[in-house]
C-alpha cells in the first residue's frame, strides 16, 4: 500500500497529462474504507457492490472494522455520517446502473489500494498495478474460511473485491504507467458540477470531494487538497 507522499511522486512523474494539475486525492486508510449508499432509496452501509466481476484485487481486508450502528441503520442527520471514523464516502443515485455507482464499485472493490484523484481534467480511480489482477479472474477466496469470516464483514468485503464495474470501457483496458493502474475516470466537462467542501459537525470538518454525474448520481469522497511542495 503506498503512502500518500509516494502516491503524489507517481502521479506527478508519469500519471498526470502534460499541464494537468493535481488538486485532490483521498486514500491509503486501512480503517475508513467503507462507503455508504442511498440507491433507489435504500439505504446501506456498508455498501456492498452487486455488480459482476471485471477483475480481481490482491487486497488485504483483514481486521476491518465495521461502521458504527447507527450509520449501518441510517439513524442520523444530514452529514453526521463524515465523523464515523470507517466511513470513507457515501454515493446518491437513484439507479445501480448510474456513474457514480460505478466510480464507487472500484473504490469499494480495490480497498485501501484503491486512490481517488481530482484534477483540473478528471477525477479519476487508481490503484497501485501489483493488487490489480487480469479481467476475468474469480476471487477464490470469496466464500472460503470458517464460519465466522464467512457471516463476517470479511466475506462481505470479499464478495466486493470481485464484484467490479463492468460498465466503463476503462475496465475492458486499464490504462497508466507500470506502477498506478487507473482503474477509472470521467472528465469534468462530463460532471454537473466537481467541488471541493467542508463536511461535519465540527468547526474545523472533514475535506470532501463532491462530485455530481449529469445523471444525477454523486459520490462524496474524503480527500485532501493538494498543495505542490507542502507533503
Amino acid at each position: 500500500m503506498r503512502s500518500e507522499k509516494q502516491l503524489v511522486k507517481l502521479l506527478e512523474d508519469g500519471w498526470l497529462q502534460p499541464g494537468e494539475k493535481l488538486q485532490r486525492y483521498g486514500g491509503g486508510d486501512r480503517e475508513r474504507l467503507h462507503f455508504g449508499a442511498t440507491i433507489g432509496g435504500h439505504h446501506q452501509a456498508p455498501y456492498q457492490p452487486s455488480r459482476p466481476a471485471a477483475h480481481s484485487f490482491d487486497v488485504d481486508f483483514g481486521d476491518v472494522p465495521h461502521p458504527t450502528v447507527p450509520v449501518q441503520q441510517g439513524r442520523f442527520h444530514g452529514d453526521e455520517w463524515v465523523h464515523d471514523p470507517t466511513i470513507r464516502g457515501w454515493v446518491r443515485a437513484d439507479s445501480p446502473e448510474r456513474a457514480a455507482v460505478a466510480c464507487a464499485d472500484l473504490l469499494v472493490a480495490a480497498g485501501p489500494e484503491a486512490w481517488f484523484i481530482g484534477t483540473d481534467r478528471r477525477i479519476a480511480v487508481v490503484a497501485d498495478a501489483s493488487a490489480v489482477g487480469e479481467p476475468g479472474q474469480e476471487d477464490q477466496e470469496t466464500g472460503n474460511g470458517s464460519e465466522g469470516s464467512a457471516n463476517g464483514f470479511g466475506r462481505l468485503l470479499g464478495k466486493a473485491r470481485s464484484a467490479v464495474s463492468a460498465v466503463t470501457e476503462l475496465s475492458e483496458s486499464l490504462i497508466g504507467g507500470s506502477e498506478l493502474v487507473t482503474l477509472w475516470e470521467c472528465p469534468l466537462e462530463q460532471l454537473a458540477e466537481a467541488t471541493g467542501d467542508l463536511k461535519g459537525r465540527t468547526a474545523d470538518g472533514a475535506g470532501f470531494s463532491i462530485n455530481r454525474f449529469a445523471d444525477g448520481s454523486v459520490i462524496e469522497v474524503g480527500t485532501k487538497i493538494h498543495l505542490k511542495g507542502f507533503m
